[in-house]
C-alpha cells in the first residue's frame, strides 16, 4: 500500500460532469484537454463558487441600497435621516463588538444553524420598514426602525460571508468571487435606482433574501467539495492582523467625512448626476479588477493602493473646490469605498483559508475598525459646521495620513502587510493524490503515518507505474519524465522549473501524453496509469 504527497498545486481537478466529489483527488493547473488548456472543476464546486459570487453581489447591492436609500425612493439625500444612519452605525458597532468579545467561544457563525434564521428575521423586518417608509414618503420613524433591524441582520452575515472564504482557493477563486461580485453589486444597485418605485421596493426586499439563500446553498456545495483541496494542516498565524485594522479604519475616515457634505448630498439628490457617478464607479472597478488579475501571479494586492489613491484624490479635489463636472469627486469617493469593501475580503480571505485564524474574531475586528473609522469620519465632517467644510476636510485628510503612517511605522514587521497579504507559501499547501495498491486505495492524508525514510520507495513505486505507461504507449524519455511529475501532483509551472524548460514546452509534452494515453483530464490520466499497473500484476 502506498501514496504520494502532492508537492505543489493550484486547484483540484474533478471529472467532467461529476455532481459529487470524486474519490480520486488530483491536481489540475494549465494541463490541456483535447481542446486546449483548461482547469476542470466538478459541477458541484463550480455551482458553489458561482452561488457564492451571486450571494455576495446581492449582499453588497442590498447594503448599497440601504446606505443610499434616498436614491432608491427618488428622494435624494434626505430620505434616510442622519439620525437613522447614526443609529445604524452605533448598532452595527455594538453587534460587532459583541461578536468580537465572544469570538473565543464561537468557532463559526457560518456553521451555526441560528445565524440564517436570525438574520432573515431582522433583514425582513428592516426591509419592510424601509419599504413602507419609502412608499409613505420616507417616514423618519420607519426609516429609523429599519436601520436598527438592518444593523442586527447584516452584521452576522458580513462575518458569515467572510468565513465562506475558508472554502475558496486563495490562488484565484477568492479574487474571482470578490471583484466580480463587487462590480455586479453596483450594476444591480444601478438598475434598481432606475426601476419604477413599486418594483424598486420589491427588488429592495428581494436582495437580502436572495443573499441568504445563496449563502446557505453555496456553503453546502463548497463544504462538500473543498475537502479535495486546501491546507493539509492549517498554519498558525505568524503575525498580528493589527495593520489590517489600522488601514481599514484609516480608509473609512475620508469616506464618511465627505459623504455628508453639501456637494455630495446635491449629487445624491440629482438622479442624472448620481447615474454618472455609478457609471464611472463601474468602469473604475472593472479597470482595477483587470489590473488585480494581472498582478495576482506576482502575489501583489493592488486594491488597497487603488483605494488609498481614489479616496485621497476625492479629498484633494474637494479641497480645491468648484471641480467640474460636479460628479467627479463623488465618483472617486464611491469607487474608492466600493473597492474598500472588496479589499477587506481580499486581504483577510487568505488568512481564513490558510491559517488557524478564528474568522469570527478576524472579521468582527475588521468591521469594528471599519465602523469606528466611519464614526470618526462623521465626527470630523461635523466640524464643518464650525470650521467650514474645507477646513474639516483638511483635518480629516491630515488625520487619515497621520494614523496611516503611524500604524505602518509601529506595526511594521509585527503585522501582516495589507499590500501583499495574498502572497502565501504554495509549498505549504497540500493537495491530495491517490495511488493504487493491490488491496485498495490509500488517501494521501495517510502519508503522515508513514515514516519519512519510506518516502523514496513510495516515489519509486509511482515511477514504476509510469514505466509501464511508457512501455505500453511508446512515450519519449522527456514525456516519461513529465508523466512522473504529473502523477506526483506537480503543476505545469513546477514541472517547468524542475526540468529547466518553458511552461509551453511542458504543456506540449502534456498534450502529447494525453493524446497517447487517450485521456482528457488529470484524473483520467491517473486512473489510466493505475489501471495499467493492475493489468500488469
Amino acid at each position: 500500500m502506498f501514496a504520494a504527497y502532492a508537492e505543489r498545486g493550484d486547484v483540484i481537478s474533478m471529472a467532467k460532469g461529476s455532481t459529487e466529489v470524486s474519490d480520486m483527488r488530483c491536481l489540475s493547473d494549465t494541463a490541456p484537454r483535447t481542446g486546449g488548456a483548461a482547469t476542470i472543476y466538478s459541477t458541484q464546486r463550480a455551482a458553489g463558487i458561482l452561488l457564492a459570487l451571486a450571494g455576495m453581489a446581492l449582499q453588497w447591492a442590498s447594503l448599497h441600497s440601504i446606505t443610499f436609500f434616498g436614491t432608491v425612493v427618488r428622494a435624494g439625500g434626505d430620505a434616510g435621516s442622519s439620525v437613522a444612519w447614526v443609529a445604524n452605525s452605533v448598532c452595527t458597532f455594538a453587534v460587532f463588538l459583541a461578536l468580537f468579545v465572544v469570538s473565543r467561544r464561537i468557532s463559526s457563525l457560518l456553521d451555526d444553524r441560528r445565524t440564517v434564521p436570525f438574520a432573515a428575521a431582522c433583514l425582513g423586518a428592516g426591509a419592510a420598514c424601509f419599504a413602507a417608509g419609502g412608499l409613505l414618503g420616507a417616514s423618519s420613524p420607519l426609516i429609523f426602525a429599519g436601520s436598527v433591524f438592518i444593523a442586527f441582520g447584516t452584521t452576522p452575515l458580513i462575518v458569515a460571508w467572510g468565513e465562506m472564504y475558508k472554502y475558496l482557493n486563495p490562488k484565484g477563486e477568492q479574487l474571482l468571487v470578490t471583484l466580480v461580485a463587487i462590480v455586479c453589486s453596483v450594476v444591480t444597485y444601478f438598475v434598481e435606482t432606475h426601476l419604477p418605485l413599486a418594483l424598486a421596493m420589491v427588488v429592495f426586499v428581494a436582495l437580502p433574501i436572495g443573499s441568504l439563500a445563496c449563502l446557505a446553498r453555496s456553503r453546502t456545495l463548497l463544504a462538500d467539495s473543498s475537502s479535495a483541496w486546501g491546507a493539509k494542516e492549517k498554519l498558525p498565524m505568524e503575525k498580528s492582523p493589527a495593520l489590517f485594522f489600522v488601514c481599514i479604519a484609516v480608509f473609512s475616515i475620508p469616506y464618511n467625512c465627505l459623504r455628508g457634505s453639501e456637494d455630495m448630498q446635491a449629487v445624491l439628490a440629482d438622479a442624472a448626476a448620481w447615474s454618472c457617478v455609478l457609471a464611472v464607479v463601474i468602469v473604475a472597478m472593472v479597470a482595477v479588477a483587470l489590473a488585480e488579475y494581472a498582478a495576482e501571479r506576482r502575489g501583489v494586492l493592488l486594491v488597497p493602493s487603488a483605494v488609498l489613491f481614489l479616496l485621497s484624490a476625492a479629498m484633494v479635489l474637494h479641497l480645491m473646490g468648484n471641480v467640474s463636472p460636479s460628479f467627479i469627486v463623488p465618483s472617486f469617493l464611491y469607487a474608492g469605498y466600493y473597492l474598500f469593501l472588496a479589499m477587506v475580503y481580499l486581504a483577510l480571505g487568505p488568512l481564513v483559508a490558510t491559517t488557524d485564524a478564528n474568522p469570527v474574531r478576524l472579521f468582527s475586528g475588521a468591521m469594528l475598525a471599519n465602523v469606528g473609522g466611519l464614526l470618526l469620519g462623521s465626527l470630523l465632517g461635523g466640524l464643518g459646521a464650525w470650521l467650514g467644510e474645507q477646513a474639516a476636510a483638511l483635518v480629516a485628510m491630515g488625520a487619515t495620513y497621520v494614523i496611516f503612517f503611524a500604524g505602518c511605522t509601529l506595526l511594521y514587521n509585527r503585522s501582516y502587510s495589507i499590500f501583499r497579504v495574498n502572497s502565501y507559501d504554495e509549498k505549504k499547501y497540500s493537495f491530495e493524490y491517490l495511488a493504487p495498491d493491490s488491496s485498495g486505495l490509500l488517501p494521501a492524508c495517510a502519508v503522515d503515518a508513514i515514516a519519512v525514510d519510506n518516502a523514496q520507495p513510495l516515489l519509486d513505486a509511482i515511477k514504476t507505474q509510469c514505466d509501464v505507461a511508457r512501455d505500453r504507449f511508446g512515450l519519449s524519455s522527456r514525456e516519461h519524465e513529465v508523466l512522473v511529475l504529473l502523477t506526483r501532483g506537480r503543476t505545469i509551472a513546477s514541472i517547468a522549473e524542475k526540468l529547466y524548460v518553458s511552461e509551453n514546452t511542458v504543456k506540449a509534452h502534456t498534450k502529447a501524453i494525453y493524446r497517447k494515453l487517450q485521456v482528457q483530464t488529470r484524473e483520467e490520466l491517473l486512473m489510466r496509469v493505475q489501471n495499467l499497473l493492475r493489468e500488469e500484476s
